[in-house]
This record gives C-alpha cells, structure tokens and sequence, in this order.
C-alpha cells in the first residue's frame, strides 16, 4: 500500500504534488519530476492520464495477477521447505548461510521469469575471484532455483546450465618426518591430540570434543559431528593396545572429562567466556589449531600452504594403507559416504604396492 495522503491532498491524482505555486508529476518508473504548471485542473487531468498510462506497468498488484515472483521469494521456500531437512552440522549450516545472505541481498529483487544462464554466469564469476566460493555459489543458487521449478515459477534451473570451477587442494600433505618434527615442540596436551587424530582419523572438532567417558566396553565410541543428524554414521573404534596407551596418559594430574584438556592460561569474567566451552580444561577446536600453527612454526616447517592438523587424518589414512588396510577399511574409520572421498583424502601419499597374481599360463 502507499503511504497515506494529507487531508490537504484528499482526491488528488497519484504521483501528483505541488511545488511551489504550481504542481509538478513524478514519473511512477523513473523517478524524474515533470512541472505542469500552475493551473489546478489541468495539471489533475494530466496527472490522471499520465497514471492510465504508466501507473499500470509498475503495479505490484498487475506482477502478482501476472503470476510473477522473485528471487527471494524462491530463497523463503529454501529457507522454510528444504533447509530444515538438511541435516547440516552447526559449522556447515552457518558457512551456507553466509553464502544464502549474500545471493539475497544481490539478487533477491530479481524476476524469476527474467533470471537467465548469462546472469547466474556473470554474477557466479564476478562475486568472487576464488574457485572454491564461485562453485559453492553455483551451489547455492541451483538449490535454490531449484525450489522455484518445483514450485512451477520457471520451466528450467539456469543455474545448472552454468560452468562448474574446479577447486585443486593447495594445502600441502603432511608427511610422516614434519608430523614428527612438529610433535616434538608440541606442548603436551597438544601431543595427545595429534596422536589421537593419528590412530583414529577423526576430524579436530571430534578430538576436541572426546571424553572419558566415551571409552568403555573395549571401544572408543564417536557421533562425528559433521555428519551428527545428517547421516547414520556412527564409530565404534577398538581400543588397542597403542589407542589404550595414549587414553592412560591423557589421565594426567588435571581433573577433567575431556582427554584433550588443559587448565586456562588466565581466568576470565563469566560474561567473557566462550559459550562454547561447557568445562574450563576444555579446549576449542580453534585452539587445536592455532597451537598446531604455533609448534609447526617452531619446527620451522616452511611452505606457501604448509600442512594443517586437519592433515593428520590423511597421513593416518595413508600409514594404513602402507600397513595392508583396504580402500573399504579406511573409509569406515574416516566416516566417510564414499571411496571417492575417502580417495581425495589419501591424494599426495604414496600408494602403497598391491601383491597380485596372474593366472594366464603362456605354456603350449
């Protein structure tokens, strides 16, 4: 609805306001003023006729007659049809959402009907010069393009017809001589982390988060977090004899459910600590991190991408290759829905021979 009128414009034509001693005509499209001079009948009249003419093309009741709706109109079916359904973990749903915000804001005023593959394509490749984000965007925009077709606004996903960028890891492999040299100026609690991303490839999130009392009846048991609520993956990890051994020394003298803890270096103001942390020897996987940054940088490891604690479940992954484990195998301790990611994972690492035979017989 548009604002409402003065009394003392009751009954005047829209678009029509005075100026001055005579009267003047905002064009509803473009916004430019027109004066049409200071007689009051005159000025109504062609107020009226200009409004037949152009007040038509830009009603909002004539697009909603039409059938017509826009981008964010698709965005609020995603958000309340599909998003709920997804399953995604915390850390995911909060990286989409930034992407979600950004194509809303951008293109949430655009005609679905009027939404071509030319701009999906222009507007993937300028937001962004990075391969990775341009094909999360891609991403995005068919999910939600999708849920317009589904609903019958447009015949076809434009999205979908756009170019696909490739995103090459430029993150280099640990190998087992830096993992090493690492570990050595590692403080402690930190050592422990790593060796238990070692033996068991969970992910820094998963580590962070063990317990004591995880442990029991002979098996470490994990819900990964990145696929808790969005798959039926669920870890039951022996407890062998070097598993068993690296828990023993997790007790320490600092009482705490966690088997990766600390005590905080310095007390802060309730108000001031991390609503993450539930414990106050917890650690955040965000300081996993940086403390990995830290020891490696003492190492001296050098590189343009130097290798991350997210790397140690490839090197755990690759050592049980070289040990005789099956692609299969792997990929059921990493968690993973796929050989082909489990795959991505061991890329960089030496592939281990396979002892093979063959049964052809070249004797006459």
């Amino acid at each position: 609805m548009g604002r409402v009128r003065s009394k003392s414009r009751a009954g005047w034509p829209a678009n029509l306001y005075p100026n001055r001693d005579g009267f003047k005509y905002r064009h509803p499209l473009t916004g430019k003023e027109i004066w049409l001079g200071k007689n009051r009948a005159a000025a109504f009249e062609t107020a009226r006729q200009a409004n037949e003419q152009l007040v038509g093309k830009a009603s909002l009741l004539d697009k909603v007659i039409a059938g017509g709706h826009t981008l964010r109109d698709a965005i609020a079916v995603f958000r309340a049809d599909d998003l709920p359904h997804r399953g995604w973990a915390p850390k995911t749903a909060t990286w989409y959402e930034i992407f979600l915000k950004r194509v809303e804001a951008d293109l949430g005023d655009r005609d679905l009907d009027q939404l071509s593959v030319k701009d999906c394509a222009e507007y993937i490749r300028g937001v962004t010069e990075s391969a990775r984000s341009r094909q999360t965007y891609r991403l995005v925009l068919g999910w939600i393009l999708a849920c317009a077709v589904q609903e019958g606004w447009i015949d076809s996903n434009p999205a979908e017809a756009t170019r696909k960028f490739a995103n090459q890891r430029k993150r280099e492999r640990l190998t087992l001589d830096v993992y090493r040299k690492v570990h050595a100026k590692a403080p402690f609690w930190l050592q422990n982390a790593m060796e238990l991303s070692l033996l068991t490839l969970l992910r820094r999130e998963d580590v962070a988060g063990l317990r004591f009392a995880d442990v029991h009846d002979g098996a470490l048991w994990v819900v990964p977090q990145k696929t808790e609520g969005s798959s039926a993956v669920r870890l039951k990890i022996k407890v062998g004899a070097d598993l068993a051994a690296l828990i023993a020394r997790c007790r320490d003298d600092v009482v705490s459910p966690y088997l990766v803890h600390r005590l905080p270096e310095k007390q802060r103001p309730q108000g001031m600590k991390a609503a993450a942390r539930v414990h106050h020897t917890q650690l955040l996987p965000e300081q996993i991190t940086r403390a990995f940054s830290d020891a490696r940088d003492a190492a001296e490891i050098a590189g343009d991408n130097p290798p991350t604690f997210h790397e140690i479940r490839s090197l755990g992954g690759a050592l049980l290759r070289e040990q005789g484990w099956t692609l299969q195998q792997v990929q059921a301790l990493m968690g993973h829905a796929s050989e082909s990611m489990t795959t991505v994972y061991l890329e960089g690492h030496e592939v281990p021979w396979s002892d093979v035979e063959t049964g052809l017989s070249l004797s006459r």
